[in-house]
């Protein structure tokens, strides 16, 4: 490693530093010895600059057809291409350094200063070219120890790239979500079986496996003589006895990340695959062919953290020696540059593993789409969220976009109270309201015994339409969106991962306020932001539900009071007691029934809502795509979820 320069700009610091050093005096000695022969100050020869430019302008393009060389330029380029076959392509940047005269000799002495960048860092390293003077021109003498200081006719460079090891995601208090299993590639090695029986052998395996015979029968057939073909991966754990009796079947070992069950969180967490060539185009070195990269979600959000920084590896080889293997350990006394890889960093989610297998398992059955968010109010951190089947690998719980229907009445019954109104106050729950020449209605089976003058909180109680409706004119026109911004909802936060919080825009209408002080018109939510809203009145200030855990928004909107939150906690828990919601007595304190118009028909479909707070810090939104009401579809739903 002699003539290494030391110092690395972009590089990293690395237990190698004080290596590098010591070779910058060795350097700095050559220099002083070649010095003491003569400078360019004092020299009567030409100068030697240009020819030392210009070959190290060739050796950077790795093209010697225009090299001021003594030797032929074919043979040279012959001898350069010979020692870097083995390192991956890649390309100096060379630049000249000190020139050092002989008048004695007519020649000079010049300095090569290489720097070869990986992503892992620069090396930098000195080697030095003898140049002589024939009478006209500087030409140089061509030598493989102008490429490094060590190298020699024997000898080349070979890089190796040292992958580095993707990192895992964990859950609530460092609970694992993805994490590395054991893993086996099941397959047909038809080297362990006659060809005669490698057909027989793909479909009994392919049987066991559930997988298309015809199809694996195929691949096996159109493989090489010696190929390993895979059918499957599998946790070690799943892999039974009787696939491996199969002739000509074995399992080869091997690493995966995994989360508890397959495809587990894919909507948020995302999926990892092998680079594609655009991957790798993109990727500035930083990916080479076969890694592992995140193709989707928060795996390739967060692919730079969670992928690492792969390290690298140049040593000497002997050319005469058969090529290298990819996990080939050289000599110590053979390696001239080493940078370790820096493995991936976990990915800390907000996530309770247990409670997302148990939403998932609970909607697992549903039919229509539907999502679930599990929030702690005491910190935001969003507990679970997932989906049906029918959702088709659509993240609904954190990035759905649906009116919020009556549960919206939270925000408005704050912004009520904002304007003097208390949960006791009475107000008009009449069987049709007016609003900007619109007529809105209750819903069908709204009971009439509560018709008329009720309180506040009756109103939410039972979710009267038409008594907020009548309510609209003490609101302003911003009203509804800083009441929203104080639960936590309408403000675009950057969570860190794909999350709508919300929209509650300034109506420009009275009609448009009526549909809106019922989560109509133009209010829209995710039920991540639903869980958000009650959430907030759970635990009396605004909370911002977040999932990762180095991007938690902090609130922006005006703040929500205790006082505020206890007036709510007061009218929700009264909608439990002998409301709409009191099928989930003994379940949560408080909840809020919804229900919310959509598309086109006679009588238009609804989806449905329930949003809920329990007494031991969770907070729960359910949203159903079809169905008829809050109550009967959602908070099924909520029940199975907390008990």
């Amino acid at each position: 490693m002699s003539g290494d320069r030391g110092g690395s700009s972009g590089g990293r610091a690395r237990g190698g530093r004080r290596r590098r050093l010591k070779l910058v005096s060795a350097g700095l000695g050559l220099v002083l010895a070649l010095a003491a022969c003569g400078s360019s100050g004092q020299s009567k020869l030409p100068p030697a600059d240009q020819a030392l430019s210009q070959l190290a302008q060739a050796l950077t393009e790795l093209s010697l057809d225009r090299a001021p060389l003594v030797e032929s330029a074919a043979a040279a380029q012959a001898d350069l291409d010979e020692i870097l076959k083995g390192m991956d392509d890649a390309r100096p940047q060379v630049g000249p350094g000190q020139l050092v005269y002989d008048d004695n000799n007519a020649s000079a002495t010049g300095a090569l200063l290489f720097d070869w960048t990986w992503p892992s860092g620069v090396w930098s390293y000195q080697s030095t070219v003898d140049l002589r003077y024939d009478g006209q021109d500087w030409r140089a003498v061509w030598s493989p120890s102008l490429i490094h200081p060590q190298l020699d006719a024997s000898t080349r460079l070979v890089h190796r790239r040292l992958p580095a090891q993707r990192a895992g995601m964990v859950g609530d208090g460092g609970q694992p979500l993805i994490e590395r299993y054991v893993v086996v590639h099941v397959g047909v090695d038809k080297t362990l079986v006659a060809p005669e029986q490698t057909e027989s052998s793909a479909r009994r395996l392919a049987e066991l496996l559930q997988l298309d015979g015809d199809r694996l029968a195929e691949r096996v057939a159109q493989a090489g003589p010696k190929a390993f073909v895979t059918a499957v991966t599998l946790r070690q754990s799943e892999v039974r006895p009787e696939i491996l009796d199969i002739p000509g079947v074995r399992g080869i070992k091997d690493s995966a990340l995994l989360g508890p069950k397959p495809n587990f969180m894919s909507e948020i967490l995302g999926q990892i695959g092998t680079a594609t060539a655009d991957d790798i185009a993109s990727s500035n070195g930083a990916v080479a062919s076969g890694d592992q990269v995140g193709q989707s979600g928060l795996q390739r959000r967060y692919d730079d953290q969670l992928r690492g920084l792969a390290g690298d590896l140049v040593y000497l080889r002997d050319r005469s020696a058969p090529p290298a293997e990819a996990d080939e350990t050289p000599p110590a006394q053979a390696v001239l540059h080493q940078l370790d890889p820096i493995d991936g960093q976990t990915l800390e989610l907000s996530f309770d593993p247990a409670l997302q297998l148990k939403a998932e398992s609970v909607l697992a059955t549903v039919g229509p789409s539907a999502a679930a968010v599990l929030i702690r109010p005491s910190d935001g951190a969003v507990l679970a969220a997932a989906q049906s089947p029918a959702a088709q690998g659509q993240a609904e719980a954190n990035y759905g976009r649906y009116a919020p229907g009556s549960t919206f009445k939270i925000v408005t019954t704050l912004a009520l109270l904002r304007h003097g109104l208390t949960p006791d106050s009475p107000v008009q729950c009449s069987r049709t309201a007016n609003a900007g020449g619109l007529t809105m209605t209750n819903y069908s089976g709204y009971p009439s015994s509560q018709l008329g003058r009720i309180s506040l909180t009756a109103a939410v109680a039972h979710s009267c339409n038409t008594a907020f409706v009548n309510e609209i004119s003490r609101l302003g026109d911003d009203d509804l969106a800083q009441a929203a911004g104080s639960l936590g909802l309408g403000i675009d936060y950057d969570a860190g991962a794909p999350v709508f919080y919300g929209l509650a825009p300034r109506a420009d209408s009275t009609a448009m306020k009526g549909q809106e002080v019922i989560g109509q018109g133009g209010v829209l939510a995710s039920p991540l932001a639903m869980a958000g809203v009650i959430a907030s009145v759970a635990a009396g200030r605004t909370v911002v539900p977040w999932l990762v855990a180095s991007a938690r928004p902090s609130p922006t909107g005006a703040p929500l009071s205790e006082t505020e939150a206890a007036q709510l906690r007061q009218v929700l828990q009264a909608t439990v007691s002998y409301g709409a919601a009191r099928s989930l007595q003994g379940v949560v304190q408080g909840a809020k029934t919804g229900t919310a118009e959509y598309g086109s028909g006679q009588p238009l479909p609804t989806h449905a809502w329930m949003v809920a707070y329990t007494d031991h810090d969770l907070a729960v939104a359910v949203w159903v795509h079809d169905g008829d009401s809050g109550s009967g579809v959602a908070g099924p739903l909520v029940r199975a979820l907390l008990t």
